[in-house]
C-alpha cells in the first residue's frame, strides 16, 4: 500500500492556480472599475508590492513549520494550547463560510447563464457532496486533480484572451493621468483579496508538501504571474465593453465569451466555458473542507494526517470532514437568497472578512509567537 501521500511545492502552487480562477472571474474587473475607472486594468500591477511582501510574510512564518506541519500546527504552536483552539475553531468556521459562498455563487452562475428555470438548491447539494468526496481522501487526490484539469482551463482563458485582445477598443484603456493614482491603488484591494486567499489557504495544506526548495522564490514567481493573468483579463473586459458598463455587469468576463466569435463561425460558447468552470469551484470547495476538517481535527487531539484510509472511513476523527460538508451546504442555502444580497457578500461581506484574516489574525498570530519564542 502506498504511504507517502505528499507532494512538492510547485504542484501545490499548481493547484493554487486553479483556487485563484474561481474568485478571479467573479470579482475581476467589474469591482476595480468602479472605483478606478478605465484604470482598473492597473490595479492587478498597483497590487504588486503588498502581495510581494505578503509572500514574504508568509514565506518567514512557514519556515518555522517542521516534517508534515502547516499553518494549522503553527497556530497551536504560537498561540498556546486554548488561544491556538479557540483560533483554529474560528478559521474552520470561515474556510465553512467561504466554501459555502462558493457553492452559491457557483450555482448562481449555473443558474443565470445556462438553466434559467432551474433552483439553486439541486447545483448546491450535488456540488457539495462532490466536494464532501473529494475532501475524504487525501490532498494530493485535489492536486492531482488541479494538475489534470490547469492545462484545459488555462488553454481556454488563453485562447479567449487572444480572441478578445483583437477587439478591444484602446480608447476604453487610455490614456491614464495621474488622477488615476489614489482610484488605482484603492480598487487594488480585490485583487490583493483574491490572492490573499489563495496564499493563506495553501499554508494549511503544507503539512502534505515535503520541505525542500526555494518557497520565497517559488511564490513570487507564481505572484508575478497570477498578476499578469488579472492583467490581461481586466484589460480584456475593459477594453472590450468600457469601465462604465464593466461596473454595471455581475460577470463581465462571462458576458465577453457571450459576445465573442472564434473563427468566424463558432459563437456562444459561454455554457461551455460557465460549465468548464465548475472545476474551479470544485476544487476552492474541496481544498477549503479539506482545510477545516484538518484543523478541527488538530482541534480534538487527533492526528489529522491521511493514511490511505477508504473515503468511507470515518474513524480516527476523520468524522469531522462530515459536520464541515453539511455546514457549508447550509450556509450555501440560506445566505444570499437574492442577486442583491448575493452582490453585498460577494463585494463586500466576503472581502472584508478575508482581509482581516490575512492581515490582522496571521499577522498577530506570528507576532505572539515571536513573542513566546515559539518560532525559530
Amino acid at each position: 500500500m502506498k504511504s507517502d501521500y505528499r507532494f512538492d511545492l510547485n504542484q501545490l502552487l499548481a493547484l493554487c492556480t486553479m483556487l485563484l480562477l474561481a474568485p478571479l472571474l467573479r470579482l475581476v474587473p467589474s469591482g476595480a472599475a468602479g472605483i478606478a475607472g478605465r484604470g482598473a486594468w492597473l490595479t492587478a500591477l498597483a497590487a504588486a508590492p503588498l502581495l510581494l511582501a505578503y509572500v514574504f510574510f508568509i514565506c518567514r512564518f512557514m519556515q518555522a513549520r517542521n516534517e508534515n506541519e502547516g499553518m494549522g500546527e503553527l497556530c497551536l504552536r504560537c498561540l498556546g494550547d486554548k488561544a491556538g483552539k479557540a483560533a483554529l475553531f474560528i478559521s474552520a468556521a470561515w474556510f465553512v463560510l467561504y466554501a459555502g459562498f462558493i457553492l452559491r455563487s457557483g450555482a448562481d452562475r449555473l443558474i443565470t447563464t445556462i438553466y434559467p428555470y432551474s433552483t439553486t438548491h439541486i447545483f448546491i447539494v450535488v456540488m457539495g457532496l462532490l466536494c464532501l468526496f473529494a475532501a475524504m481522501g487525501s490532498c494530493r487526490s485535489i492536486v492531482r486533480t488541479a494538475k489534470l484539469v490547469q492545462p484545459v482551463v488555462l488553454g481556454v482563458l488563453l485562447l479567449i484572451l487572444i480572441f478578445s485582445f483583437f477587439s478591444l477598443y484602446k480608447e476604453n484603456l487610455l490614456p491614464i493621468t495621474s488622477a488615476y493614482f489614489l482610484p488605482i491603488m484603492k480598487g487594488s484591494l480585490t485583487v490583493t483579496d483574491i490572492l490573499s486567499v489563495v496564499l493563506y489557504l495553501s499554508c494549511f495544506l503544507l503539512g502534505s508538501v515535503r520541505k525542500g526548495g526555494d518557497s520565497l522564490k517559488s511564490l513570487s514567481i507564481w505572484t508575478g504571474l497570477m498578476l499578469l493573468i488579472v492583467t490581461a483579463v481586466s484589460a480584456a473586459v475593459v477594453g472590450n465593453f468600457g469601465a462604465e458598463l464593466t461596473a454595471r455587469l455581475t460577470r463581465p468576463f462571462f458576458s465577453l465569451v457571450r459576445n465573442l466569435i472564434f473563427f468566424g463561425s463558432l459563437e456562444r460558447i459561454e455554457a461551455l466555458v460557465v460549465t468548464l468552470w465548475v472545476f474551479p469551484d470544485f476544487l476552492l470547495v474541496s481544498a477549503l473542507l479539506y482545510a477545516a476538517q484538518h484543523i478541527l481535527r488538530l482541534c480534538f487531539d487527533l492526528d489529522p494526517s491521511y493514511r490511505g484510509e477508504k473515503r468511507l472511513d470515518i474513524s480516527g476523527g476523520r468524522w469531522a470532514v462530515l459536520p464541515c460538508g453539511a455546514a457549508a451546504t447550509v450556509c450555501a442555502m440560506l445566505i444570499a437568497q437574492t442577486p442583491t444580497a448575493l452582490e453585498l457578500w460577494s463585494k463586500t461581506i466576503i472581502p472584508i472578512i478575508n482581509l482581516c484574516y490575512a492581515f490582522i489574525f496571521l499577522p498577530v498570530t506570528y507576532i505572539v509567537g515571536k513573542l513566546r519564542r515559539k518560532l525559530n
